[in-house]
């Protein structure tokens, strides 16, 4: 399948810092991996990604990622890159130095001739996003960026001279477990598809970069969005809205 980008000055995917190494990361291991959620809608539909999409949307089998997570994480390690390789339902990557749409890897188990995953979303509560915030903190205090996030006067200033005194090792102990405890609070949802989508992928070509998605992505995508997908619709909440959110005991 081939995709053109119709608009410039659109945000294109051969212009992310990121996805080569995640590809390659994924593709050195013969690990599979396909495009998803809003970021297929907006490459099939659209030929584009959709402008006010925040993340790149993959998904990988979650026993494929988990034979090969510490090569893969191997793969990644390099400065100014946050890994949040804490999550029980994806793998997130994102840039400290630049703003970078961040990578989201969403975990699929295959149960019952089906392709399971969990999605979480906010809730009502503020306990989770205070753990997000403890854990971007720390994520920037490990790699040595805190006095790009904060103003080196007053107050401030003590913090980053206190931020340098604590070892590196620490601070990411910190972005671990306070990125971690956010889902102690978080409500999920459980999505369901037939797995034949992820089984024998097709591929996409967009900017020169060509990517695998899942077969038939037009049918997937209506299974998902609806029959009239490719109209776009203002209003999306996925924890609501999605086709693949199921009721029953998956897991």
């Amino acid at each position: 399948m081939n995709v053109s980008d119709p608009q410039s000055g659109r945000r294109r995917l051969k212009d992310h810092p990121l996805l080569p190494e995640v590809m390659k990361a994924f593709d050195s291991l013969g690990v599979p991996f396909w495009l998803d959620q809003g970021t297929l809608l907006g490459l099939v539909r659209d030929g584009r990604l959709i402008e006010d999409d925040h993340d790149l949307d993959l998904g990988v089998w979650k026993d494929d990622y988990k034979n090969n997570r510490a090569q893969i994480l191997a793969n990644l390690k390099r400065e100014g890159i946050w890994i949040e390789a804490y999550k029980p339902h994806q793998l997130s990557i994102t840039s400290l130095e630049e703003d970078v749409v961040m990578i989201n890897i969403a975990f699929y188990r295959r149960t019952s001739g089906l392709a399971v995953k969990k999605m979480y979303y906010p809730g009502p509560g503020r306990l989770e996003g205070l753990a997000v915030k403890a854990a971007l903190f720390g994520a920037h205090a490990a790699s040595g960026r805190l006095d790009k996030k904060l103003p080196g006067v007053g107050l401030y200033r003590a913090l980053l001279l206190f931020a340098k005194i604590i070892p590196a090792p620490a601070w990411r102990a910190l972005s671990h477990l306070s990125g971690r405890s956010q889902y102690y609070f978080k409500p999920y949802v459980t999505m369901a598809v037939p797995e034949h989508y992820f089984l024998k992928l097709e591929g996409i070509s967009i900017d020169g970069v060509n990517l695998p998605v899942p077969a038939d992505p037009e049918a997937y995508l209506a299974l998902k969005y609806g029959p009239d997908w490719h109209k776009p619709r203002k209003e999306w909440v996925f924890w609501e809205d999605d086709g693949a959110i199921t009721n029953q005991a998956l897991e």
